[in-house]
């Protein structure tokens, strides 16, 4: 199980982060239809970009710690792709430990700029 992580991430639109950062929560619109919040672990995220953002632009991640997190987590299977965690209830933004741009090199590759210019 990788529950013991210390950190979970969420990707975010930049225009969806501006509108939410100065809230105590966040809740995507897909969470009135789902019920939750989707995260992945770190190493899951080049694959969920290459599948559900791929041609998208100005996305940021959100890293959050586990162990702040108000509403209840839980790591669900998703049929050919792994297990993920997902949030129960909305996401309290004092979870945020980091904000990530996503950038790609030359070669296509994901780099991760934190918002004050340091790189992961």
């Amino acid at each position: 199980m990788r529950m013991n992580s210390e950190f979970i991430y969420h990707i975010i639109s930049q225009y969806e982060w501006q509108q939410v950062c100065d809230n105590d929560h966040y809740a995507p619109g897909s969470f009135v239809d789902e019920g939750f919040i989707h995260f992945s672990f770190k190493d899951q995220i080049p694959s969920v970009i290459e599948r559900y953002y791929k041609n998208q632009e100005n996305l940021l991640i959100l890293k959050i710690e586990i162990n702040k997190l108000e509403s209840k987590l839980k790591l669900e299977s998703v049929p050919e792709y792994g297990e993920f965690p997902h949030l129960y209830g909305k996401l309290n933004l004092d979870s945020v430990n980091g904000i990530y741009k996503i950038l790609r090199d030359d070669s296509n590759e994901l780099i991760w700029q934190l918002i004050n210019d340091e790189i992961l």
